[in-house]
């Protein structure tokens, strides 16, 4: 009688798997693009070919993972999308960056940053430049770049976001 045994072959060894979502605006803005083509905004081919061109147009850079291009490529291709329905201006889009770069200089150490930090500001893009910060996209809309002033102190209450 013959006996057949086998060794299982071992399973390759990866260095650390990547996760599907780095970090959470991924998921949001990947559940985003997959809803709003759910909903009817545009059909999944008009994403195909506005995700493409995105890709095609802004490669991967040399100081990011393959995974942060991707989701970089992919919430460009939404705005484009967005601005192509006129549901979103480059202008919204600026302005929304600006908010969350005023939320992150306005929140302590340690702490969550949140929009409801500076939604008492009416032109983020203004406050910034009094400040002298700048923001990743440079504006085009008419405001003076005089008058500078310093950042507004925080207090900072444990327990309280």
């Amino acid at each position: 009688m013959t006996t057949l045994t086998t060794t299982p072959s071992p399973l390759p060894v990866q260095d650390e798997p990547e996760m599907a979502f780095g970090e959470p605006w991924q998921a949001e803005v990947f559940a985003t693009a997959l809803q709003l083509s759910r909903n009817g905004l545009y059909g999944w081919s008009e994403w195909v070919q506005v995700f493409s061109a995105s890709i095609r147009e802004q490669p991967q850079r040399t100081d990011e993972t393959a995974a942060q291009a991707y989701y970089r490529q992919w919430l460009t291709a939404l705005e484009t999308l967005l601005q192509q329905k006129s549901l979103l201006s480059g202008e919204d889009v600026e302005t929304r960056q600006a908010l969350w770069h005023l939320a992150y200089l306005h929140t302590p150490h340690g702490q969550p940053v949140s929009l409801h930090r500076v939604a008492h500001i009416a032109d983020p893009c203004v406050t910034l430049d009094r400040v002298g910060e700048t923001h990743p996209a440079h504006h085009h809309h008419s405001h003076t770049h005089e008058g500078r002033i310093a950042p507004t102190p925080i207090v900072v209450v444990p327990g309280v976001v």
